[in-house]
């Protein structure tokens, strides 16, 4: 089982309650098909850029969902059938952010000094060819090797 996201866009609903049995129509969708539905997010009426099909406007649905990746296109077919989706797109959800703080570059062997180009410092021979420490190279003048 994988986790996915499907952004929909349905035909403009009428009322609360209209818009409800849709949303419920579209849940029963994925469970049929053995999936779990996680969470739903109403994005609300949005208006395209152009008239699709004779609308200006749908209301966008992203439903987050697991289901076994066998299944998707028997799930897109599905909703295909289905006259109250407008459109429909159905992503692999991403993974949770990772902590930035925790991340290590591997490929990095040292900071480059503030104020000092990179560009300079690779022509200077800092790094790896210097020990790995920089030389400093003043600005509009060849680098000493």
């Amino acid at each position: 089982m994988k986790k996915y996201e499907g952004l929909i866009i349905l035909s403009q609903p009428v009322d609360e309650q209209t818009l409800e049995d849709k949303l419920d129509n579209i849940r029963a969708e994925v469970t049929k098909q053995g999936g779990t539905v996680e969470h739903t997010t109403r994005m609300g009426r949005q208006t395209f850029a152009r008239k699709l099909k004779k609308k200006d406007a749908g209301f966008y649905v992203l439903l987050t969902f697991t289901l076994d990746p066998a299944k998707i296109a028997t799930l897109r077919e599905r909703y295909k059938l289905n006259e109250d989706v407008f459109r429909i797109q159905i992503t692999i959800a991403p993974s949770p952010a990772r902590d930035s703080a925790k991340e290590v570059d591997k490929g990095a062997k040292e900071a480059v000094p503030a104020g000092l180009p990179a560009i300079a410092l690779a022509a200077a021979g800092g790094g790896s060819a210097n020990g790995g420490k920089p030389v400093p190279v003043e600005a509009g003048k060849p680098a000493k090797i």
